[in-house]
């Protein structure tokens, strides 16, 4: 476990925390993405957790490729390539994938930003032939959007 050599006591003891989760709070380049990585490392290296069994979640795209390359130079491609490593958006995007259609829907579907609804919401004024000054889009988005949520039990 030369890995933890690398590591500080704090960072060590973060890292080999393994009886259920662990909140690592830190500021900028004070080395959580080392952490992150070397306890996923540790998990699979020293306690022989299975790829499939771990997620990381991070804010960025880039910082998700970088704690996936990190943990690929440790471990190995074949080990690594499992992990779901990835931004909120992309994993649970690809969690719904998989899963959709057990739920009875397709698998290829698109998610909408808030741009692109707005201009669903246009086309659609448009193709009706509504006038856009009475039935403004972002004003008709934002109806839609708060019956949505009116009717939805987890907003």
């Amino acid at each position: 476990m030369k890995y933890l050599d690398e590591l500080n006591e704090p960072q060590r003891e973060a890292v080999t925390h393994v009886n259920g989760p662990i909140m690592i709070i830190a500021g900028a380049g004070s080395g959580k993405t080392k952490v992150l990585t070397t306890r996923i490392t540790h998990l699979m290296a020293a306690h022989k957790i299975d790829s499939f069994n771990i997620l990381a979640l991070t804010f960025t795209n880039k910082a998700a490729a970088e704690m996936k390359e990190r943990v690929e130079r440790i471990l190995g491609n074949t080990e690594a390539r499992n992990l779901y490593i990835g931004t909120f958006h992309s994993v649970f995007a690809r969690i719904l994938r998989a899963e959709a259609p057990k739920l009875g829907y397709p698998s290829n579907f698109t998610i909408y930003d808030t741009d692109d609804a707005k201009s669903v919401v246009k086309t659609v004024i448009n193709e009706l032939a509504l006038d856009d000054k009475h039935y403004k889009p972002n004003v008709v988005y934002n109806r839609i959007l708060m019956t949505c949520c009116l009717k939805c039990t987890s907003c």
